[in-house]
């Protein structure tokens, strides 16, 4: 019993060396209704975390960590992890709406179609990504999670969700009709321009639709520099392939 108490007492004191857990909820400042779908990252180590349907996130960070709270539509803020309790940290933000005033007139933005697509896509998976990793403060569930197949299943799929989720984001602000527009690119050269100069996620997030076009417009005169094209395709490469 005693080597027992005494190999608990170094796990939890190596508590420090594991990342930890900061764990909040995100609302609406003038409503408090909680904000779906809006990202939390840590500028830090680059990882991020999206809110659930009731507006709660979990994301690995340390302590004085920065955090950067964003949602579209809303002014975004940025914290420093406070002090852990037994590995977890509390966060909890209000956003405040982003308001255009027109003489007497505010307009609020509402939510785009990526947004309404990305909260739909929350709530068919909101059980799966709603599991949350065990913490060295468990330290019989966090060694068991490392041999569980399905954990493994579950933790890679959450992984995998976000990253779809960034890449979709990025789609819906780097739209190929405009860089066609302003590039004059068709086809499967547009195809190869927008691969060669990809639309950078940090920057989709705060940039506007002006901005947006800049970065294309410069990225068009660097590929003016050095154009990339897409390869030909000959007839006697397609007679090779089929052999």
């Amino acid at each position: 019993m005693k080597h027992f108490y005494f190999i608990l007492i170094l796990l939890l004191d190596c508590n420090a060396s594991f990342a930890q857990l900061l764990k909040g909820r995100v609302m609406d400042g003038d409503t408090q209704k909680p904000i779906v779908g809006a990202v939390i990252a840590n500028i830090n180590s680059r990882q991020i975390a999206m809110t659930d349907s009731s507006g709660h996130y979990t994301l690995v960070a340390n302590f004085n960590n920065e955090i950067m709270v964003s949602f579209q539509g809303y002014k975004t803020q940025t914290k420093k992890v406070a002090p852990s309790q037994l590995g977890i940290s509390i966060l909890n933000i209000e956003l405040m709406k982003l308001s255009y005033q027109l003489e007497e007139f505010i307009f609020h933005p509402k939510y785009t179609r990526y947004q309404l697509d990305s909260m739909e896509r929350k709530s068919v998976y909101i059980r799966v990504l709603s599991r949350e990793k065990s913490t060295i403060a468990s330290p019989v569930s966090w060694i068991a999670e490392k041999f569980n197949a399905n954990s493994k299943r579950i933790f890679k799929f959450q992984k995998n969700y976000y990253y779809w989720e960034t890449e979709k984001f990025i789609e819906s602000r780097y739209l190929p009709e405009i860089v066609e527009k302003l590039t004059q690119l068709h086809g499967d050269t547009l195809a190869t321009f927008m691969n060669n100069y990809p639309l950078p996620y940090d920057y989709a997030r705060v940039a506007s639709e002006l901005e947006i076009k800049i970065f294309i417009r410069d990225s068009y005169k660097q590929w003016l520099k050095h154009p990339v094209y897409p390869p030909i395709i000959t007839q006697d490469a397609l007679k090779t392939d089929k052999h």
